[in-house]
């Protein structure tokens, strides 16, 4: 019978902004039901002919990432010193990210990243909400490990 592991709880990602944090940092305590969710790519633009032919074209993409965090996760510092120097110098700061799934073998590294969103604070319920920033990517690399 074929291992179907699909776990993530065992996922890593360690995010690096070379002019901040150049060693980089570990992402942790991740909200409860959603850690790391990359949006859709389109991929092909297809237009309708008059006569009923369709064309289409590959177009390049951009890769969009939201991560999510629990209130006491200590990468919310991190994040929130990226955000307010964004904000203060006016200026974007390049992020790479690399994900690594040991359950499907498989590493991903997202180069040429600025962070596009951002919610630092908590909305306050019966308990402090997650945090989420969202980062923009111009590639994704897909390696097995």
């Amino acid at each position: 019978m074929a291992v179907r592991d699909i776990t993530s709880a065992n996922s890593t990602a360690v995010m690096v902004v070379d002019t901040i944090f150049p060693i980089g940092f570990a992402l942790e305590a991740y909200a409860t039901d959603q850690s790391l969710s990359m949006g859709e790519s389109t991929i092909a633009e297809t237009r309708m002919g008059v006569d009923g032919y369709m064309s289409a074209g590959f177009v390049p993409n951009i890769k969009t990432m939201t991560i999510s965090f629990e209130q006491h996760s200590s990468s919310i510092k991190f994040l929130n010193q990226l955000y307010q120097l964004t904000e203060a110098n006016r200026t974007i700061y390049e992020v790479t990210l690399v994900v690594t799934v040991p359950s499907v073998k498989k590493t991903y590294t997202f180069t040429g990243g600025v962070l596009k969103t951002a919610k630092p604070f908590a909305d306050h319920k019966k308990v402090l909400d997650t945090v989420s920033y969202t980062f923009d990517f111009e590639r994704m690399i897909t390696a097995s490990i």
